[in-house]
Parts: C-alpha cells; sequence; structure tokens
C-alpha cells in the first residue's frame, strides 16, 4: 500500500493565491478616495433607497447584479464610496482567477501567467473599482465558460465532479445574465465565435455537438440553476421583485445603445485607451493570435475571435463606454500569458541565459534612453515649445541646444539599434539568445508601462478626464465641499449632517449621493422666494438667486471633461505624462444664510 500523499497545497496554488492577495491589494487600495460620479452615484443610491427602505423604481440601477452585491455591501459596513464599489473590486479579484478553469487548454504556465497579468491589467483594475456591473458580468461569463470546459473534461474522462461543475456553470451563468445589458456584449461576442468555430473547425464541432447533448441530457438542472439563480440575484433573495422590471430594463437600454442617436464616447478612444494602457496585453495578444493560427491552437483562435469579434461590437455600438473595453481586454489578456509562457518556454536555454540577460540590459537601457528622450519633448510641449527652433530641451539635468523634434529622432534612432544589436547578437551568436534578450527587455519595458498606466489610472489621477475611463469624472472639489457643509452644520444645529439644505439638482445624481448621509436634505427643480433653509446648492449660473432671506456663497467644481482635440506634440505630451487641458463641466454654489454665516465667523478661532 502506497502511503505516499498528494500536498494539499501545490506551488501552483501557492502562486494562484500570492495572485489574488495582489489583486485585491490593488483593487481595495484607497477604494472610496474620490467621490462617485453621476453614472456610480445613480446605481448607489437605488441600492441605499432599498437597504433603507425606501425603494423608488425610478432610481433602479442598470445592474441588478451590481444591486444584489452592493446591497450586502451597505447592509454590513454602511454607505460610502469604498463600499458602493466593493462588490466590483471583489467580482474583479475573483475574474484574476478565473484562468485556473483553462489549465487544460491553455497549459498550466500559461493559464497562471494569465492570471498575474489579469490582475495588474489598467483595463480591468479600473472596471474593478467602479461602482458598476460591467466586471460582475465579465466574471459570471467567464465561469460559466470555464466550468462547462472543466465539466465536459471530468464527463468525458469519466471522472467525478462533472454535475459539480456543471451547477457551477449554471450558477454564474445566471450571475452575468443578472448584471444587466452589458452581459449581452460578452454573450453576443461568444456566439458568434462558437458558430464561426462550428464552421470551420470540424473538430471543434464534434466537440460542441457531444457538449450541447450532454447539457440537454441535464435539463432538469441545469435550465432550472440559471432561472433560480437569475432570480435570485435580481430579487435580491425575492425581497425586491421590482429588480425584474430593472433587468428587462437594462436589457432594452443597452439594445437602445444600438441606435444612432445614442451618444457614446468615439471609437477611435478605445483604440487610443487600449494602446496607451494596455501595451503589454495588446503586444503579446497579437503574438498569441499569430501563433495560435500557426500552431493550430483551438483555445487560443476562439480567442481571438472573441477578442476581434467584441471589439468589432464595441465600435458598431452608438452607446460604448471605455468600461465595455473589459470584454476585449479580458480574452486579449488570456491569449497574452498563453503566448508569453509559450515564447518563455521556446527561447529558454540554460546555456543562452547570460547572453540574452546582457543583450537585455542593454535594449533596456537604449529603450529607458528613448522614453527619457520622448518625456523631455514632453517636457518642452508644456512649455509651448512645439517647433523647430528656439527650444533648449534638458536631458538628465543638462541643457541641450537640439531642437525638440530632433530630440524624437534621437529617441527613433534608439529604438533601432535597439533591434540592430539584436541581429548582430544573432548573426554573431546565437538567434535564441537574440530572441530571449529581446522578448526579456520587451517585456519588462511594456509591463512597467501598463503599469504606470493603470498605477496613475486608479490612484495618482482617478478624478481626471485626461485619463479618459470617465468621460465627466467627479471632480475633488465635492470634498472639500462635503467639508464646509459638516462644519456649518456643526455651527448652525451642533451636527455635521442635521442642517436643512435645499439643492437644485437632480434627486439621482453626484449631488444626490454626495448628501445621502443629510436627512433634511431637499432636492427641487427650482428655486423660490419662500426658500428660507441655512444652506441652499445652486448651479454656479445662479448668481444671485431670488430666495427667502440674504445669503453669502462660494463657488466648488463637480465635474470636469476634457475633449481630446490635441496637436501630434500634444498628444505626445499627454501619453507621457497624462497632461491634457481639462476644463471644469460643473460648477455649484454653496449659499449659506446670513445669520448663520455670521455665527460660524464668529466662532471660528
Amino acid at each position: 500500500m502506497n502511503s505516499t500523499q498528494r500536498p494539499t497545497l501545490t506551488l501552483e496554488v501557492f502562486l494562484y493565491g500570492l495572485i489574488a492577495l495582489a489583486a485585491l491589494a490593488l483593487r481595495l487600495l484607497n477604494l472610496g478616495a474620490h467621490p462617485l460620479n453621476d453614472v456610480e452615484a445613480q446605481q448607489a443610491l437605488a441600492v441605499l433607497a432599498q437597504v433603507r427602505g425606501l425603494a423608488d423604481p425610478t432610481l433602479g440601477p442598470h445592474s441588478p447584479g451590481y444591486f444584489f452585491l452592493t446591497f450586502f455591501s451597505f447592509l454590513l459596513f454602511g454607505a460610502s464610496e469604498a463600499t458602493a464599489r466593493l462588490g466590483p473590486a471583489l467580482a474583479g479579484t475573483g475574474l484574476v482567477l478565473a484562468p485556473a478553469l483553462f489549465r487544460e487548454p491553455l497549459g498550466r504556465g500559461g493559464a497562471l501567467v494569465a492570471s498575474g497579468l489579469l490582475a495588474i491589467a489598467a483595463t480591468l483594475l479600473a472596471a474593478s473599482r467602479s461602482a458598476d456591473g460591467t466586471v460582475i458580468a465579465v466574471l459570471g461569463l467567464s465561469l460559466a465558460v470555464g466550468a462547462v470546459l472543466r465539466a465536459q473534461a471530468l464527463h468525458r474522462a469519466e471522472s467525478s465532479g462533472a454535475g459539480f461543475w456543471l451547477y457551477v456553470a449554471a450558477l454564474a451563468l445566471g450571475l452575468g445574465l443578472a448584471s444587466g445589458g452589458t452581459f449581452w456584449f460578452g454573450a453576443l461576442a461568444l456566439a458568434l465565435t462558437v458558430l464561426g468555430m462550428r464552421w470551420t473547425q470540424p473538430a471543434t464541432r464534434a466537440w460542441l455537438a457531444e457538449t450541447w447533448h450532454w447539457i440537454r441530457a441535464q435539463r432538469r438542472v441545469f435550465p432550472l440553476t440559471v432561472v433560480l439563480s437569475v432570480l435570485v440575484v435580481s430579487t435580491v433573495g425575492f425581497t425586491f421583485l421590482h429588480g425584474l422590471g430593472l433587468l428587462v430594463d437594462s436589457v432594452v437600454a443597452w439594445l437602445g445603445g444600438f441606435l444612432p442617436s445614442s451618444a457614446g464616447r468615439l471609437p477611435a478612444l478605445l483604440l487610443i485607451f487600449l494602446v496607451a494602457y494596455e501595451p503589454l496585453v495588446v503586444a503579446l495578444g497579437i503574438a498569441g493570435a499569430i501563433r495560435a493560427f500557426r500552431g493550430g491552437h483551438v483555445m487560443g483562435q476562439a480567442i481571438t475571435w472573441f477578442s476581434v469579434i467584441a471589439l468589432a461590437e464595441l465600435v458598431l455600438y452608438s452607446g460604448r463606454g471605455l468600461p465595455d473595453l473589459v470584454w476585449v481586454v479580458a480574452p486579449l489578456t488570456l491569449l497574452a500569458g498563453w503566448a508569453l509562457y509559450g515564447m518563455l518556454e521556446e527561447f529558454w536555454a540554460p546555456s543562452e541565459v547570460p547572453l540574452a540577460a546582457a543583450q537585455a540590459a542593454l535594449t533596456g537601457a537604449l529603450a529607458v534612453f528613448a522614453l527619457l528622450s520622448i518625456a523631455s519633448y514632453a517636457e518642452v510641449v508644456k512649455n509651448g515649445g512645439t517647433d523647430l527652433a528656439d527650444y533648449a530641451v534638458s536631458l538628465f539635468g543638462q541643457p541641450l541646444s537640439i531642437s525638440p523634434v530632433a530630440q524624437l529622432a534621437v529617441a527613433v534612432l534608439a529604438v533601432v539599434l535597439i533591434f540592430v544589436i539584436a541581429y548582430l547578437v544573432a548573426l554573431g551568436w546565437s538567434g535564441q539568445a537574440a530572441r530571449l534578450g529581446l522578448l526579456l527587455a520587451g517585456t519588462g519595458l511594456l509591463l512597467s508601462m501598463s503599469v504606470s498606466a493603470g498605477w496613475g489610472l486608479t490612484q495618482l489621477r482617478p478624478g481626471s478626464p485626461a485619463e479618459l475611463w470617465w468621460e465627466t469624472p467627479s471632480a475633488d472639489d465635492v470634498q472639500r465641499m462635503m467639508q464646509t457643509l459638516s462644519s456649518v452644520s456643526n455651527f448652525s444645529v451642533g451636527n455635521p449632517h442635521d442642517v436643512q439644505v435645499t439643492v437644485q439638482a437632480p434627486r439621482t445624481g453626484l449631488m444626490a449621493w454626495a448628501l445621502r448621509d443629510f436627512p433634511h436634505a431637499a432636492f427641487v427643480d427650482r428655486l423660490d422666494p419662500v426658500i428660507n433653509s441655512p444652506v441652499v446648492i445652486t448651479p454656479s449660473d445662479e448668481k444671485n438667486p431670488t430666495l427667502g432671506s440674504s445669503y453669502v456663497g462660494q463657488r466648488f467644481d463637480v465635474r470636469a471633461v476634457w475633449t481630446p482635440d490635441l496637436s501630434l506634440p500634444e498628444w505626445i505630451d499627454w501619453a507621457a505624462y497624462r497632461r491634457a487641458p481639462a476644463q471644469t463641466a460643473e460648477m455649484v454654489i454653496v449659499w449659506v444664510r446670513n445669520d448663520v454665516q455670521q455665527l460660524k465667523s464668529a466662532n471660528t478661532p
């Protein structure tokens, strides 16, 4: 009898655990530091109304799946910016582990690398820190497909556990369906991918037929589980039956986004965002697509077609938003992880490592020099210089009498030298070492660019419209406004939230969320001479509102906007530093009644 037991914690499981912890940390760090914008506030307010027993159908969210997760978040931890984003953050962490279900078609190493890339991808980081249901929809579809693959593999091997994974697939599909209209981006792309693979791949056609017949044989279990999970999620355990109506409304709203009248982001911004924020995933994803079609890798081809179809959908969809890019980035990251591991396996040779490392170091130095040259050019643009003459740029603190365009030429020359060195190494020593050196240097450089872009988007400048994620993000001035209101309330009634506030704004947007803890806040469509509350908040164009008393006002920015209409030098400056001429989209004036202001001033030390 063999007494040897398989270890309960393998190195692979340990690495997945580390990746999950890192992903969770990135998604939770400073999660509530930035105020919710209008899109996020609308959904968070609907959940808060239900938690407080004041459910209002007009406040319905676009995603019942988000409603479900955030309901428990508010119930357990209270309503705040952080708890409004907690559900998507946890869903985004779960998505990072989804490649584990694709270990057989992608290989264990490829799936593990893909998991690591999912943890740091800027698009997925931003989606996981946004109060909406997009990342929940991606998680549902990913788990459903992965669980079906796992269940079918166990069924064909006549092993136990196939039924369990089929239940997981049904529950995940129910979560995806309940996440709202955005789920149908992925569902449509998946359906078209399956049809294409069925027509072009005889072996895949047979596998799909076998899988379909097996799932149909489970018709007493699979459809019932899907329907039940949709009902439970959409209605928050049958306590909010209007959730089913909201689910239908969100699907109808998604379909309406195909109408030409829908105002979405420009298609060019999708491509700009992909190149600027996901350079590693895009480069390795393209390499993975080439390898998949050259090598006849069925799963790689399927993921490629899914990514291309999802991108085409977004271009055709008039109501597109940048968060919808997760449908392109998530599968492309799987492809990138598989390609990176495959190339490392192909090029790796212990005897070639020293030469490859030396080449990678030299390549990295040249690449950093090129980036610094571009950064110097961006500094010139910042100072107003874009012409050939009259400018002396500074590199490493030393002034150089060289024009900005010549500085760009130096950067291009450095890039050319990278490939010249690789060619010389391949010609004089080893082609395998040259390829490995390029792979190590290129991956390291693109990885640092991707991580830097994600950090800037989610931590350094989450409220900047130049980061592109939100068209009109909330301004940091909203927090200063709330501190001012709390101070006025303290002086007026002795409590930071009990002051009466009259607000000329919709009760479903940013201002309503910011004032969620003010029980005496009243929202009106227009001002009235009988209004006499201690605080009145109006749009900035109401410079002398007619009110029932005398007031003094202070202006605050609440939204910012940026129109990406830049020259080529300005685009280079944006790519290097994310600097752009942002404009204030909306300001409000907080009016404080004279007697309250005088009392506040008298008590101020």
